[in-house]
């Protein structure tokens, strides 16, 4: 199902050759050499003044986002507006790629500071070859007193180009202005749409550089999607941009990104030889195929239209939790956190299914990617009448063993808003499913007696792990990355060494990075997965398993393309090629074999200097031996591929009432139609 904002609106002319679909963030950027040529004819109004402002007229049309503008505003202060107002703000704000609110529509600002014409430098504009320019040269700074002025200026281009380029950006008010120390640096379409933010108050601007930014197109689909929980955006969501072009329907698709360099917005440019109109916008799906726009959305896109351009956001691609109770829970006696549990009622409490979510020690994931792992399932649930309750735990950098209170204290919430002698179904996704065979093993609050049936959702229940204890991963991060990493922190947390068959902790840290060796421990897995047992088999219990569980079909793998860790160390040492041993595979993780590609780009290399070390590890957590709890196969976490069990010729999971895998390989993140139709099979019988 698609959600689609229908409207017309004829669009101008576009140009030939932007092919629809070609991806790139907002405007391109590059590095430029420095133009010294001044610009000819001196501004008299802007200049020999504080905060002024004077309007020039452009000798073409000059195309910004969509629209086209003849005239600039220019500012004393080191910014122009597009088209003619006034400009004379002295505070330079901070841009963000979503805009600014305080900023004009249409900034364009080089260095947009507190500058004083009146008490030194002048403004300039005028045709500069095939460029138009306008000058900022020799100024003052507000407040001061000594020699040497700041020059810097913007060349506007008639395909909607434009250059900063810098020449003298230190002067007499040093510290305080010099390279853009307190600027602001970028330009933005509008207060409520898209911007290009360089720098701000920051030493980042050099003399004698330029930088070059090239307009994407004469039309263009923004998006901005965004998770409604959280409000951080959401990756490889996609919107298509339906448009007709003479007699041809077409499209073009942008997709979102999470990526911090520009907030999540992603871009599409649009080809087109005649005069096309704008029909519509859809919303989509992911790259993994399935559509998110099945979820129960509560509202809709909020859309701009600038000239040709066409901006949308949406803050609320995934449904918002229509309550939620707080838990204040203790891990060890230390500071009380706030565990939460998110209801999404679709009518009367009395068919509730309790999601409880996986391995997230940082505590950055939404309950909202839970929802979009469960894929349709989430929606069949309410559209037959079930409630869907995710609990999040309130420190996931705790012991495992200590979030059984929080799940027992989830089901004593639920049944709290049901009527006498009700019972739950609750399921595990990943570690939570541990998590959860624990809390019933250990029968925490009589938890045994409120629950109707339980389900472990490709849950690692002889353990996982999450690096290797002797080479790659573990050895990168312990040795040469700091304790602030991210990947570092998440393999070093509690749970991961409760989970993992084999930590490092301690490191060799030899100077040719991938012979170092590790010493490693497995006692807290054996701790924790020695601690507790099977619950009694009168709970009807069910597994997932996302792996290949076929005995016939051999190993089970993941895909290619999703990489917990991918970083680059670049340092002195010593590089021999094919020191990784690609052959290795974690037969315990199911991880996909490391190839010397993957792993060093300087093959070949068999001498020590600086060289670039790129890691590309892709662990699967689990496979179908750890995931069904099937024992008598080889768990070497250090085998080569060759020593990996080749069949599951000892497949005989009777822990469980009935389990499902695929016939085929999947990554550790989307419940596939055909496991989702299982498990509402078994919620059904059960309910």
């Amino acid at each position: 199902m698609n959600r689609t904002l229908e409207w017309s609106l004829p669009l101008t002319a576009l140009l030939v050759g932007l092919g629809a679909g070609s991806a790139r963030a907002h405007y391109t950027p590059s590095t430029v050499a420095y133009d010294p040529n001044p610009a000819p004819a001196l501004l008299s109004t802007v200049s020999g003044c504080d905060d002024c402002s004077e309007v020039v007229n452009l000798p073409f049309a000059f195309p910004f986002y969509g629209k086209s503008f003849s005239q600039v505003t220019v500012s004393s202060n080191g910014y122009l507006v597009l088209g003619s107002t006034t400009a004379t703000s002295i505070s330079n704000p901070q841009l963000t790629w979503s805009g600014s609110t305080v900023a004009p529509a249409g900034t364009i600002a080089p260095m947009w500071d507190d500058w004083n014409p009146g008490a030194g430098g002048d403004v300039y504009a005028g045709q500069v070859g095939s460029a138009y320019v306008v000058e900022w040269r020799n100024l003052h700074h507000y407040g001061q007193s000594t020699a040497g002025g700041y020059t810097f200026k913007v060349k506007f281009f008639s395909d909607g180009a434009l250059e900063f380029h810098y020449g003298t950006v230190t002067g007499g008010y040093g510290a305080g202005a010099d390279n853009g120390v307190s600027a602001t640096a970028g330009f933005q379409e509008g207060q409520n749409t898209v911007a290009h933010p360089v720098s701000y108050n920051q030493a980042a601007l050099a003399s004698f550089s330029a930088r070059r930014f090239t307009r994407p197109g004469a039309a263009a689909l923004y998006v901005n999607v965004r998770d409604g929980l959280l409000n951080q955006p959401r990756p490889e969501l996609m919107y298509s941009l339906d448009y007709t072009c003479g007699t041809l329907n077409a499209s073009t698709t942008a997709r979102s990104t999470s990526s911090t360099a520009n907030d999540g917005w992603a871009f599409s440019a649009v080809g087109c030889s005649s005069t096309p109109t704008l029909r519509g916008t859809r919303f989509g799906g992911d790259a993994a195929g399935y559509s998110v726009s099945t979820y129960p959305l509560m509202g809709g896109e909020t859309a701009v239209t600038s000239g040709t351009y066409v901006f949308l956001k949406r803050s609320d691609v995934t449904p918002r939790q229509t309550r939620q109770s707080g838990f204040s829970v203790t891990y060890g006696g230390t500071t009380p956190y706030r565990a939460v549990l998110d209801y999404w009622q679709s009518g009367a409490l009395d068919k509730p299914l309790l999601i409880i979510t996986g391995f997230d020690p940082l505590n950055q994931d939404s309950t909202a990617n839970y929802l979009m792992l469960m894929g349709d399932l989430v929606r069949t649930l309410n559209a037959e009448g079930y409630d869907v309750i995710i609990g999040k735990h309130g420190d996931g950098n705790q012991r495992l063993g200590w979030f059984r209170g929080e799940v027992a204290a989830w089901v004593d919430d639920i049944l709290g808003r049901m009527p006498a002698g009700s019972k739950v179904q609750v399921a595990g996704i990943s570690q939570g499913g541990v998590v959860l065979r624990d809390t019933l093993h250990n029968n925490t609050n009589g938890i045994q007696g409120k629950v109707k049936a339980w389900y472990s959702i490709d849950s690692p229940q002889l353990g996982a792990n999450l690096g290797r204890a002797y080479r790659g991963v573990q050895t990168l991060l312990l040795c040469h990355q700091p304790e602030t990493h991210t990947g570092r922190r998440k393999l070093t947390s509690p749970p991961a060494y409760d989970l993992s068959y084999s930590m490092a902790t301690t490191c060799s840290c030899d100077n040719e990075p991938e012979n170092s060796t590790c010493n490693s421990t497995s006692s807290y897995h054996d701790l924790y997965y020695g601690s507790f047992g099977w619950p009694t088999s009168a709970i009807p219990r069910y597994a997932l398993a996302f792996g290949d569980a076929n005995p016939t079909n051999g190993y089970t793998k993941m895909g290619s393309d999703s990489r917990l860790f991918d970083f680059t160390y670049t340092g002195w040492f010593c590089s021999e090629d094919r020191d990784w041993e690609p052959g290795q595979r974690d037969c315990v993780a199911g991880s996909r074999s490391i190839s010397a590609a993957d792993v060093n780009t300087d093959q070949g290399a068999s001498l020590c200097g600086t060289f670039r070390l790129r890691l590309q590890f892709e662990p699967a957590f689990i496979n179908a031996d750890s995931a069904l709890a099937v024992t008598g196969n080889a768990l070497n976490p250090e085998a080569a591929s060759s020593s990996c069990p080749v069949n599951y010729s000892s497949l005989a999971p009777t822990q469980w009432k009935a389990w499902a895998s695929n016939d085929y390989n999947e990554k550790h993140e989307l419940l596939t139609s055909a496991l989702a139709n299982r498990m509402l099979t078994w919620l059904r019988a059960e309910q």
